[in-house]
């Protein structure tokens, strides 16, 4: 399925079921979201990639280039300030595919493909091992600290178990990327390398340790 999305190309990406703040204070954005939110319409969130300079009127400005694959944004909740910026919330809906850049100016809007996920025999597999890895890496954290633990259950579900763990591992955005542009199978076995490859360069005795290096601040000890 195909539809056209306006783009707005960030440092950072979004999954789908994460949420986002977002400050939106460039003209241009400005204007784009005031569109989504007048006629009630998503856009498209995608990591940039690097911009180039181009010239508008007399002016040069910067031209983004993003990667292909990103995620359908939904505004939850907005506020508009006094000076016209908006404090936006967002959700993560699905993800797509770029197939056509169809306006430059004044923001970009693209022809996207949107993406599904297929779950076989293998992504069970694949979930199951991420989730003992995951259990694993608990147990070990709790050994080192000697505290209590309080981890956030897992999704059931091996899509939304990917995307819940893609987006809060504290970990390069080019990486995330890779992880949003694979497949759901692909994904969970390489979440599954990542947290193996932490686990394996954990201490294995009580010390001093912060086990929200790698979670970022989801879980909380007691």
């Amino acid at each position: 399925m195909e539809q056209t999305l306006p783009l707005f190309p960030l440092g950072t990406l979004l999954f789908p079921g994460s949420l986002l703040s977002l400050h939106i204070f460039e003209e241009r954005y400005r204007l784009m979201i005031g569109r989504c939110l007048a006629t009630q319409q998503p856009f498209g969130i995608v990591l940039l990639r690097r911009g180039h300079e181009v010239i508008e009127g007399r002016r040069m400005a910067i031209a983004p280039e993003p990667y292909d694959v990103g995620t359908v944004a939904v505004i939850q909740e907005h506020l508009r300030l006094e000076d016209g910026r908006y404090l936006l919330q967002v959700i993560g809906q699905q993800r797509f595919r770029i197939v056509q850049i169809v306006e430059q100016t004044p923001y970009l809007v693209a022809q996207v493909e949107l993406l599904s996920d297929h779950v076989d025999g293998q992504t069970i597999a694949a979930a199951n091992e991420l989730r003992t890895t995951y259990q694993r890496y608990w147990e070990r954290v709790a050994t080192i600290t000697g505290a209590e633990i309080d981890v956030e259950p897992l999704p059931l579900e091996p899509v939304k178990l990917s995307y819940l763990l893609a987006d809060r591992l504290q970990i390069d955005p080019v990486q995330k990327q890779r992880w949003l542009e694979a497949n759901v199978t692909e994904r969970l076995r390489s979440l599954n390398k990542a947290l193996r490859t932490e686990l394996a360069i954990l201490p294995r005795g009580p010390q001093r340790f912060d086990p929200r290096n790698m979670f970022g601040s989801w879980n909380s000890l007691n």
